[in-house]
């Protein structure tokens, strides 16, 4: 039985409590009305019987008087029926006139007893006294009796009841429709719900007859339409959110891999330079403390270019590891080793005695590295050259052991190779070597031996030619092309680095002339030493050298920068970087994941361009790591509104997925291969993109 149900019961008793009151009134106000016309009757006829009865007993005899007096009564009572007998008194005798069946008692037997009793009307009797001719009196008594007005009284009672009684039927009747009705309502309602409330989200309510139904349809529909409209927003919100963490951590752990590399090496797994200068430091330290010897050994790899060569850079990279994976193998707890770059490895040797016991290590190492390598199920044979700078408590600093250790390695490959040999202060052979060696340098840039080659840049999924890279190159008159990292690093830490890469700018700009004139208006870089770029005169001489060159536009330069550069004075960079894209050159950040990389670096400086590292482009269709530092990158330089363009292209499927990441400009060994300044028109003209270049599209789902 529900609350509606319920509330039946005080309604059935507040409508008798209503019509108890009602019929109250109605009955003192019916009965007071009927008893007061049923008294005015009785009082009107007792007057007409007086005047009506003098007359008579005053002209006539006493016999005559009787007859006259009964005519009179009898027809008195049609007059007023709830007249019920007449009598009349005199000293000779008495007369009474009787109704026969009075009508007011016949019509009284239908009123209830209880009824008479509650609406007080009783009977009336009046006595009327005449004086006769002979001095008597002459007494009229009549009496009335109340069934008439009870009857009046009844009826109009018993008719305001049934009246009552049916309106309360109906209403009830209605309220009972309303209920059965509002009930199969609520029993849809609550059926709608438990279906929502399983996960029938499109679970709708049917419109009904009433406008209430109707409301209520309306309602929960829309109601139920927003919460599955919600709910869909959530999961595809859900999905999204699901895609972005996992997007998110695979850029995490991209650019954890990507701060482990500026400290590690990512082909051998050594620590870097950067690396090794924090243990190095701690070594002199406890060198210091301890009194102990510290060796720094520098090993270099005897005639690794010819593995290369004639195997192929794989088996090259695989005898590094090796050699990496034995290095490692000896250090121990105890000694540390890392890979300072191409074929080079230092050994902090820790804790020595004695130079004997340095020795002994050297050469124990120096066995480990003579054993064969296997490479391709073939064995290669490879030695090394070492050389050593040992601390002994000196005033030397690590740049200079480590100057040391080179001078040292430079004069074991002099004695045959495969040798090892400790530095020697009185006979430094490897300074005047270098010295002489920088020379050459010097003497090449004075004689024009120094050429610039040019590598194209494309866009890949456009299939045009953006520009070219201004690649240095040493026509040697000996030894033929030489690439710079054959000769660049001796003149690096030199002001003559200054004067190669002035020239550099001034056959690039004279170059890009040619080539405007030729309706080829490409954007060419050339590469800054830090050396070079952070010299105080270093924007007022580009511009110098921009302006004799008045037809080429600044915009169609751009710098190349290590983010080594950056590490100095980082502010400094800043504001030259600043000063050099106020003339309308742009900057390019180069070998991007290989040096100090970080999001705080890219928000610093004031790059347009980032270019990823041809190392993570050149294994990322084998190596997941590799793609997703690439994908890292690429996310990197999206956020900060840079353009990225990828190093290392080497076949058409490492450009496809490139333009999948979202890196549409590319350069490599895969597009064009460095080539004289002659030969770029033609290979421009003849320069066709790879159909799957144009078929691949960027897509935002982690490949």
């Amino acid at each position: 039985m529900g609350i509606y149900s319920r509330l039946f019961i005080p309604i059935f008793f507040l409508i008798l409590a209503v019509s108890a009151i009602r019929y109250h009134a109605l009955l003192g106000s019916e009965s007071a009305l009927a008893n007061t016309r049923y008294q005015s009757d009785a009082r009107q006829l007792d007057l007409f019987l007086a005047n009506s009865v003098l007359p008579l007993a005053v002209r006539t005899d006493s016999h005559t008087m009787h007859d006259s007096v009964r005519q009179v009564l009898r027809s008195a009572l049609p007059l007023n029926r709830s007249l019920a007998s007449v009598r009349w008194y005199t000293a000779g005798g008495h007369l009474e006139v009787l109704a026969d069946k009075p009508l007011a008692d016949s019509v009284a037997d239908t009123v209830p007893a209880w009824f008479a009793r509650l609406a007080g009307i009783t009977a009336i009797r009046s006595r009327l006294t005449v004086a006769l001719p002979d001095g008597g009196d002459g007494i009229l008594d009549l009496h009335y009796t109340p069934g008439l007005p009870l009857a009046q009284v009844w009826h109009r009672v018993r008719e305001q009841a049934v009246l009552s009684t049916i309106n309360i039927v109906l209403v009830f009747l209605l309220l009972g429709l309303i209920l059965a009705t509002h009930r199969r309502l609520l029993a849809r309602l609550v059926q709608a719900t438990d279906r929502f409330r399983e996960g029938n989200f499109a679970v709708r309510l049917a419109a009904g007859a009433t406008p209430e139904a109707q409301a209520v349809s309306h309602s929960f529909n829309s109601m139920a339409g927003d919460v599955e409209e919600l709910l869909t927003s959530l999961k595809t919100s859900q999905h999204q959110l699901s895609e972005q963490l996992n997007e998110t951590v695979h850029m995490q752990q991209a650019l954890q891999k990507l701060s482990w590399q500026n400290y590690n090496d990512v082909l051998t797994g050594l620590p870097k330079r950067a690396a090794l200068a924090a243990r190095f430091e701690q070594e002199l330290f406890l060198a210091r403390e301890r009194q102990r010897l510290l060796a720094v050994c520098l090993f270099d790899l005897d005639h690794f270019q010819a593995i290369n060569d004639r195997y192929g850079a794989e088996a090259g990279d695989e005898i590094l590891k090796q050699v990496a994976g034995r290095l490692h193998s000896f250090t121990g707890q105890v000694h540390y080793a890392a890979r300072l770059g191409g074929d080079e490895f230092v050994m902090l040797l820790c804790g020595q005695a004695s130079i004997a016991s340095i020795e002994q290590n050297v050469t124990q190492l120096m066995q480990e590295l003579s054993r064969p390598y296997h490479c391709d199920q073939q064995a290669l044979h490879m030695t090394a050259s070492v050389g050593i700078a040992v601390y002994a408590g000196k005033d030397l600093n690590t740049e200079s052991l480590l100057r040391h250790a080179d001078h040292a390695v430079y004069q074991a490959k002099l004695t045959g190779r495969n040798q090892y040999h400790f530095f020697d202060t009185n006979l430094d052979e490897e300074v005047r070597t270098h010295h002489n060696q920088r020379t050459e340098v010097r003497q090449a840039l004075i004689n024009g031996e120094l050429r610039l080659y040019y590598q194209p840049k494309v866009n890949m999924r456009a299939g045009t030619v953006v520009g070219m890279e201004a690649l240095l190159r040493w026509q040697h008159a000996r030894r033929g092309v030489l690439a710079p990292a054959q000769f660049l690093p001796l003149v690096e830490q030199t002001d003559l680095i200054i004067d190669i890469g002035e020239w550099v700018l001034r056959q690039a700009l004279w170059q890009m002339q040619r080539w405007s004139a030729a309706g080829k208006h490409w954007v060419v870089s050339v590469n800054i030493a830090a050396r070079h770029f952070q010299q105080p005169d270093f924007v007022s001489r580009l511009e110098t050298i921009l302006g004799e060159f008045p037809g080429v536009r600044a915009s169609m330069l751009e710098l190349e920068i290590l983010e080594s550069s950056a590490l100095h004075d980082i502010e400094d960079v800043r504001r030259i970087i600043r000063a050099c894209q106020a003339l309308g050159i742009t900057f390019a950040l180069d070998d991007f994941g290989t040096g100090y990389s970080s999001m705080s670096y890219l928000k610093r400086l004031p790059a347009n361009i980032v270019k990823i590292d041809q190392s993570f482009v050149r294994n990322m269709l084998n190596d997941r790591d590799d793609l997703h530092l690439v994908r890292a990158v690429i996310g990197l330089a999206r956020s900060f509104s840079l353009t990225v363009i990828a190093e290392g292209v080497e076949s058409v499927e490492h450009g496809a997925r490139l333009i999948q990441l979202g890196c549409d400009l590319a350069q490599g060994y895969g597009i064009a291969r460095p080539m004289p300044a002659d030969a770029v028109l033609e290979w421009a003209a003849n320069f066709v993109p790879a159909p799957q270049w144009r078929m691949a599209q960027y897509s935002e789902i982690p490949i």
